[in-house]
């Protein structure tokens, strides 16, 4: 009996790839293996590494919808030139959850407490890096993929469907099987 409660706390603390075959549940990684097929080039702008992805549109960082999930490419070096990224097929060759605070406001906070009793909750995003893979653009580094941003309580990282949203006609993601 013991050894059947060890083995059920470990598989309890184990993560699935796919947990439901509902491409709209939020919490289903893509695959290890899947593919990322750029359809048409992108643009990095001068002195960043990313080009944001929404709504199968190209946008820039202060420009994007906060509200609604959003993809972008990434490279792992800066330039001072526009970088392209051509058409290409990526190989998905490492997925990785992510977390990233947005923003939390202090301003209603006295300023002579020296300890902050309640922080409050913070308004994170949630998604995911899918590391990339190809022979042609060894450069390209990264899709990073995130939810809409929300308190810590209620923020979810993008499903399927909505990467694919956000994707639109510029890149496609095929899900290995």
């Amino acid at each position: 009996m013991r050894w059947i409660m060890i083995l059920l706390l470990l598989s309890a603390c184990t993560q699935s790839y796919m947990v439901s075959d509902n491409l709209a549940y939020p919490y289903n990684l893509p695959p290890i293996g899947s593919k990322v097929v750029l359809l048409k080039r992108v643009a990095i702008e001068p002195g960043t590494t990313r080009t944001f992805l929404q709504r199968g549109r190209s946008t820039s960082l202060g420009d994007f919808d906060r509200y609604r999930a959003n993809c972008n490419f990434e490279v792992d070096k800066l330039s001072d030139r526009v970088q392209q990224i051509e058409p290409d097929t990526f190989v998905v060759k490492r997925v990785q959850r992510l977390t990233t605070e947005v923003v939390r406001n202090h301003a209603d906070k006295p300023r002579f407490f020296a300890v902050e009793l309640d922080r409050g909750s913070p308004i994170v995003t949630h998604g995911y890096h899918l590391w990339l893979s190809s022979e042609q653009q060894p450069d390209v580094m990264r899709i990073t993929c995130r939810g809409a941003f929300d308190d810590l309580s209620r923020a979810e990282p993008p499903s399927i469907d909505e990467i694919r949203e956000a994707l639109g006609e510029i890149a496609e993601l095929v899900l290995a099987t």
